[in-house]
């Protein structure tokens, strides 16, 4: 069941279980960033979204009937998940917040969160909209969360400050697993989201740890749900591996001006999970673009400090 009007659309997955797409904030960001909300026993959501759209969030939860929420957790503290967090620890003044430890100061007090974001998104950290804080004591770190059968689960790799959650028979990925769109003929599009500074190996583990769990279904931070989400995992971690692959080969031939429009070319030619970009609209193209870009930079300046990994072990020194 959805039910949409102008400001957002919530997707009824199962008794308990709704997304809540948020407005987009830009061209091209339309069923991208949204919200998970679980109403039962336990009532909670998975991120917040950006400030800006924060009163459709607030429509959307008045619509299903949410007046309490027992826990709202963050899978980490972009803008475009946990940008409205001070806004809702607001309207729900008993709930506490779970995040990464790390994320308790910026969140906090978010001058420096703003500003980083400001510096690496500029337009579109405008369009996100301001970062009001959170009170301090309303800040959980979620090291070892535990209770009423959600579980936090330390997943570093799209930053080090990333959580899943896993409750009943859903995992909560966040950025974890990538992102997945799935498009109008029923075909994915699957990307990494592996900005710098990336670190491979992390990224690779916790998804191992998140297959070991054996969770059934996955609920992707960009977009939506999918079944067998074990085997989504694997698709993803495999797909890391290619483009480390394929980013290495381009890094070997030249570390000219080119080398990202080079990386583009050759993952578009030989990355079957991408083959969906080519269904994409232009303004969804133009993000990805921007996003894909931003992924294949945090690859190179993985594989361009460690050494050995560049084919026929070059060297660093020697990437030819």
């Amino acid at each position: 069941m959805t039910v949409s009007n102008s400001n957002y659309k919530i997707t009824r997955f199962s008794e308990n279980l709704f997304l809540i797409t948020l407005p987009a904030v830009a061209p091209g960001f339309g069923d991208f960033v949204g919200t998970w909300l679980y109403k039962g026993k336990k009532t909670f959501i998975v991120d917040v979204g950006p400030s800006s759209t924060v009163h459709a969030l607030f429509s959307a939860l008045d619509e299903t009937g949410i007046e309490r929420l027992d826990y709202i957790f963050l899978t980490h503290i972009h803008a475009d998940h946990a940008g409205a967090a001070g806004d809702v620890a607001e309207r729900f003044a008993d709930t506490p917040t779970i995040c990464h430890k790390d994320g308790i100061p910026h969140l906090a007090n978010p001058e420096r969160l703003w500003r980083g974001t400001v510096k690496t998104l500029g337009d579109l950290a405008t369009a996100y909209g301001p970062i009001k804080p959170v009170a301090i004591d309303r800040l959980i770190d979620a090291s070892g969360f535990n209770q009423d059968s959600i579980v936090a689960i330390m997943t570093p790799g799209h930053s080090i400050h990333h959580i899943s959650y896993i409750y009943k028979d859903y995992l909560f990925a966040g950025e974890a697993g990538g992102v997945c769109t799935l498009l109008q003929q029923g075909s994915l599009y699957i990307r990494p989201a592996t900005p710098p500074k990336f670190f491979f190996e992390l990224a690779y583990e916790s998804i191992e740890t998140l297959v070991s769990k054996n969770p059934d279904k996955i609920c992707y931070g960009h977009f939506g749900l999918q079944e067998h989400a074990v085997s989504m995992l694997k698709k993803h971690q495999k797909q890391l591996c290619l483009w480390k692959e394929i980013i290495a080969d381009e890094i070997a031939k030249s570390q000219d001006n080119d080398l990202v429009s080079r990386c583009i070319t050759a993952l578009l030619a030989k990355d079957p999970l991408l083959a969906g970009y080519f269904s994409l609209n232009t303004k969804a193209k133009d993000r990805e673009m921007t996003f894909m870009t931003n992924s294949i930079k945090g690859f190179i300046g993985y594989i361009l400090d460690v050494p050995g990994l560049l084919p026929g072990g070059a060297g660093l020194s020697s990437p030819a």
